[in-house]
């Protein structure tokens, strides 16, 4: 028996206040052949009890488990989808109603590209907007660390994926299952930039195409996982670490695939040093570059330095803490 055409999965973790409302605006959408695959990632509020009001609906499947974080139910979620085209919605984010139906034709009418995203709508936790965040063009986390031009002034989503993490959310995913099944494409076990690196690999493999309208609404509010670092100064020097680490990772795969298109490999690697963050931890870019070199799969040993209590880690995570921005 053949699958759906969509899947939407969405992880779910204590968002009683948004889940209903981010299920209602899959199930509302305008296409009939859809699956939902929800995973409450061992809530402790009330999303339990939220979730069972759909429980009737023939198109929505939802499981429990014992927490286990972002990265593992994704991957969980990812084992289960049928769909030709799968979609991700976090459990306090809202689908635009065309927002399926918009990212599937664009992966469409681009037969290379692995992955689609839309421009997002920033809102608050009451819904109020905040702003229209359009790729990479406007709403930068950050400063580059030199003067232009930049990565993101090519205009090109793979390119610009070197700056900054643009996509901005899992939420802001759809990519075609092949992603999944030919290229075994995983979410790795990454506290801050599981999204990121996984954004970064199919680029590798086929491109991200953008589609220039607002067809997301996400929202900030003080539980978003990447605010952790407002409160605690290791987790954010964690999560800059992540951000070198993930940078180092795939800079390489992403050049050499934009280099094959035509871009000029000097230039790139100019801008790529006016560019990419550096937190303060030059010399941790450069190590980290070194260990990864150029060859085509990643070394045991560059995968290893995030190991917990990894005296490379726990060093770095020190100069970073005692560095600023």
């Amino acid at each position: 028996m053949s699958g759906p055409q969509y899947s939407v999965l969405m992880p779910a973790y204590n968002h009683e206040a948004f889940v209903a409302e981010a299920i209602e605006s899959v199930l509302s959408a305008p296409v009939d052949d859809l699956e939902l695959l929800v995973i409450d990632d061992g809530s402790n509020d009330g999303t339990a009890d939220e979730l069972q009001r759909f429980a009737a609906d023939p198109r929505c499947r939802v499981s429990r488990q014992s927490n286990t974080g972002a990265h593992a139910t994704l991957n969980r979620l990812l084992d289960q989808a049928r769909g030709r085209f799968i979609f991700i919605l976090d459990s306090d984010d809202v689908f635009e109603p065309d927002r399926i139906v918009r990212l599937a034709e664009a992966l469409e009418a681009h037969e290379h590209a692995m992955l689609a995203a839309s421009w997002i709508t920033i809102v608050n936790d009451s819904g109020a907007e905040l702003g229209v965040k359009k790729a990479w063009s406007n709403m930068p986390p950050w400063a580059p660390p030199g003067p232009t031009p930049h990565l993101s002034d090519l205009a090109d989503p793979a390119l610009a994926l070197l700056e900054a993490n643009w996509v901005a959310t899992t939420s802001n995913f759809a990519f075609r299952r092949g992603l999944v099944t030919d290229h075994g494409l995983r979410f790795a076990d990454l506290r801050y930039t599981h999204d990121w690196d996984f954004l970064l690999t199919a680029a590798a493999i086929g491109g991200i195409v953008l589609v220039e309208e607002p067809l997301l609404r996400y929202r900030v509010h003080c539980q978003n996982t990447i605010r952790e670092g407002n409160k605690d100064p290791a987790a954010d020097a964690l999560m800059r670490l992540e951000i070198l680490w993930t940078l180092g990772r795939h800079t390489g795969a992403i050049v050499e695939r934009a280099v094959r298109q035509g871009f000029d490999r000097l230039d790139l690697e100019q801008r790529i040093a006016r560019s990419q963050p550096r937190f303060g931890g030059e010399s941790l870019s450069i190590q980290l570059r070194a260990l990864r070199g150029s060859s085509p799969g990643v070394p045991p040993a560059y995968n290893e330095v995030l190991t917990p209590r990894h005296p490379w880690r726990d060093a770095a995570i020190d100069v970073l803490m005692s560095r600023e921005g």
